[in-house]
């Protein structure tokens, strides 16, 4: 089984809360098309790669993603499937 390299999820949490912030409206809600442009161009991310992010967590929050990241590296699978 191949190796993985160690994920620093706080780093990368505190990335994304930086552009949670930008995406807040005044009714302290988030322009999830807003997060998906700032995504795009600040997070190098492409729009599918973006959107499908998006969705996921729209979909299935964090107690199932979290679970699927510890899935995920346990069994050396970093790119999936889909290969973004």
């Amino acid at each position: 089984m191949a190796t993985m390299k160690k994920i620093n999820v706080n780093s990368i949490q505190s990335e994304y809360q930086s552009y949670i912030v930008l995406a807040t409206n005044e009714k302290h809600e988030i322009d999830w098309d807003k997060l998906i442009c700032l995504l795009c161009k600040d997070g190098e991310w492409t729009t599918q790669g973006a959107k499908t992010l998006v969705y996921l967590v729209q979909q299935y929050g964090s107690f199932i993603l979290k679970n699927a990241l510890a899935l995920a590296l346990a069994a050396s699978n970093e790119d999936g499937e889909a290969g973004f």
